[in-house]
């Protein structure tokens, strides 16, 4: 698994053979998985060991980049600060 992304009442889990639909909530998850997933915006959770870095989109936003995936998680402004203290520890 590399994340989970929540849409409304459904909660996608995007990894290496593709994706499919859970009926689980973030907070669930979260709860689940505990520190093997970090929390990077509200409606997203992504897997610790699948980091490789941070990096900037064109509009300025910070994205996750993931080992062995284009997908590029967006971070919400509140987690970025977190998510560079993680990556220092790693």
């Amino acid at each position: 698994m590399r994340y989970f992304l929540a849409d409304h009442k459904y909660v996608t889990v995007y990894h290496r053979n593709g994706e499919h639909l859970l009926d689980e909530t973030l907070k669930e998850l979260e709860e689940e998985f505990g520190a093997r997933f970090v929390r990077v915006h509200r409606n997203s959770l992504v897997a610790v060991k699948h980091i490789e870095a941070l990096e900037r989109n064109a509009q300025g936003q910070y994205q996750v980049r993931l080992a062995d995936t284009e997908l590029r998680p967006v971070i919400s402004r509140r987690h970025v600060s977190d998510l560079k203290e993680l990556l220092k520890m790693m």
